[in-house]
Formats: C-alpha cells, structure tokens, sequence
C-alpha cells in the first residue's frame, strides 16, 4: 500500500481478494504477493478502528477530575 487509503478502500480491496481466494482465481505465482497484500490491510483496517475506538472513548468517558455534564 504505497498511498494512504481510507478505512473503506482498504475494505473494498480485501473483500475483491477474498473474493477472488475463494473462487480460486489467483495464480499459485501470485498468491504469497496477495495474502501479504491482505495482510496488510487487515493490519490497516484494525489499526484504523483501534484508533478510531480510543478517540470516541476519550471522547465520550470524561477524564479525571472532570465532572460530568
């Protein structure tokens, strides 16, 4: 993944290889290239949403020493 993505493209990308695994339309040549490629996104999208998840809990459970509203 050379450009930065969105959490959505890299999902789109995952499924097109999933898809593509499942009814065994990648060359043995081309299938260790491919599952790093899935890998990599996988690594992505859940680095993505564990960012995502700490940003809203900060967000949402107020800090010590805050009151709440």
């Amino acid at each position: 993944m050379s450009k930065e993505i969105t959490y959505e493209e890299a999902l789109i990308q995952l499924k097109e290889i999933v898809s593509k695994l499942e009814m065994k339309q990648v060359k043995i040549d081309d299938l260790a290239s491919t599952v790093k490629e899935a890998k990599q996104l996988v690594d992505f999208c859940r680095e993505k949403l564990d960012k995502t998840e700490s940003e809203i809990n900060k967000i949402i459970q107020p800090e010590e020493g805050e009151e709440e509203l």
